[in-house]
């Protein structure tokens, strides 16, 4: 009997987008996949609040249409056809938005001991 060779089917990419721009959530580990799902999602809706750019461990290529669907919006290109541009999207490891993101939250703060806090309260 012949023994079935498992896949790898890892990393796993999640695309997010907040109008023109793209991004890619990455999961390496099973274990990553919910978080990337949940991040992908939470970015896309609050995307400026984080800087993918100087996150990213690499980048993808993507179309993007600049047509739209009113006719009288469309924008074509010199020989009549909807104009497209080519552009570059960051891609983002979770284990990086974790590590920035999650864990910075869940450190916990240096408590101060009782006679440290009166000295600067009367400082």
């Amino acid at each position: 009997m012949r023994r079935r060779k498992k896949k790898n089917q890892f990393p796993v990419d999640f695309y997010g987008e907040e109008g023109s721009w793209r991004f890619v959530i990455r999961a390496m580990r099973q274990d990553e996949i919910i978080d990337a799902m949940y991040w992908c999602a939470h970015i896309s809706c609050h995307r400026k609040d984080y800087d993918l750019l100087h996150m990213a461990s690499d980048k993808f290529d993507c179309r993007y249409n600049y047509s739209t669907s009113d006719p009288s919006d469309l924008q074509f290109g010199l020989s009549g056809t909807p104009l497209k541009v080519t552009m570059m999207g960051p891609i983002v490891l979770i284990s990086t938005i974790k590590e920035r993101f999650v864990d910075a939250e869940i450190k916990p703060q240096p408590q101060q001991s009782t006679s440290n806090k009166l000295v600067h309260a009367m400082a």
